[in-house]
């Protein structure tokens, strides 16, 4: 079979998947995104799709032939699948609410920065994609020293309680959720996949997006997530933490961390995280230590990653986006 032919498959693929969260794509985010594609450069992709790319439902229609084209539209700069051009305006809606939220987490993210062995915080799942609605919690990706998480949880949980900017029961809006810590040894998330081509997953750690990472742990997680690769090989990978959303450590706060850091290093500092984590497993949901019992990497307790994902989606954005590909790809 043709370049062509696969080209016009891993289009389709990638606008489906993003379809399921209703945004549209740019074309140069269609290219980054691009899902197995073959080996094209930008220029030979770009040509692609002015020959055979975007058409008017309209046309579509009128030519009753979809094989003329790759049967996609493109509105205000924005590719997408027929039918579907309510969500460029959802995607500019939800960009908006994510860049409040976004203020929102830089804000939290501000009173636990200073916690010993806190390495850095990302933004993560719709904020981070910044694909966001109303209702939409904050979810924080943070990374702690090595052997340290339990330490690292207990502070930022008993802080943003205090200060009612976590979740508790069904109070989400705009609240931040802290569902994932990993140590400076285990960025790679490889391991946690829900299945080899876990498109979900893989999407999910490239769009996090760095509000606290003085010491650029963001460029050594895409080096350590350098498997997505395989799946998205035209994804740029270079670091935003130099962003406006990037927090720089105070001096203070800083004195106070590495004082405790010192004080809480070795053992002693061992015995501290043990005690953090027996106090933790106690007040633990039964439900979530059922879960993490089942081993499908949707709640992972261990002490050096802690991911607390009980409503795991993945394999259900993966089925969905699988029958979705099999109607637009069979013409």
């Amino acid at each position: 079979m043709s370049q062509e032919f696969f080209l016009r498959i891993s289009i389709l693929k990638t606008l489906a998947y993003f379809d399921l969260t209703d945004y549209p794509l740019t074309k140069e985010e269609l290219f980054s995104w691009l899902w197995q594609p073959p080996v094209i450069s930008y220029a030979d992709f770009l040509q692609f799709l002015s020959l055979r790319g975007a058409v008017s439902d309209e046309a579509i229609s009128s030519q009753g032939d979809r094989h003329a084209s790759l049967a996609i539209t493109e509105k205000s700069n924005y590719y997408f699948l027929p039918g579907r051009e309510k969500i460029v305006a959802e995607r500019q809606r939800k960009f908006l609410i994510s860049e409040e939220k976004l203020k929102i987490a830089k804000k939290a993210a501000k009173k636990i920065m200073s916690i010993p062995f806190l390495r850095a915080i990302f933004v993560c799942n719709s904020v981070g994609a910044r694909q966001a609605d109303e209702d939409s919690d904050i979810d924080f990706f943070i990374v702690t020293d090595i052997k340290r998480v339990w330490i690292v949880r207990f502070f930022t949980n008993l802080i943003l309680r205090l200060l009612g900017l976590r979740t508790y029961g069904k109070k989400n809006k705009n609240k931040i959720c802290l569902s994932f810590f990993v140590d400076t040894n285990h960025l790679d998330l490889a391991p946690l996949r829900a299945t080899e081509q876990d498109i979900h997953f893989a999407c999910w750690v490239q769009q996090m997006l760095p509000v606290y990472d003085p010491q650029n742990y963001y460029a050594q997680f895409l080096r350590a997530n350098s498997w997505i690769k395989k799946f998205i090989p035209y994804m740029k990978t270079e670091t935003v933490s130099a962003s406006s959303y990037a927090l720089p450590n105070s001096k203070i706060g800083l004195v106070w961390k590495k004082i405790w850091e010192k004080m809480w290093h070795g053992a002693y500092g061992d015995a501290i995280e043990k005690q953090a984590k027996e106090i933790q497993w106690l007040k633990m949901k039964p439900a979530i230590k059922e879960k993490s019992r089942h081993n499908d990497n949707g709640v992972v307790i261990s002490d050096a990653v802690l991911k607390f994902h009980e409503n795991d989606t993945r394999i259900k954005y993966k089925e969905d986006w699988e029958k979705l590909c099999v109607r637009i790809c069979k013409n």
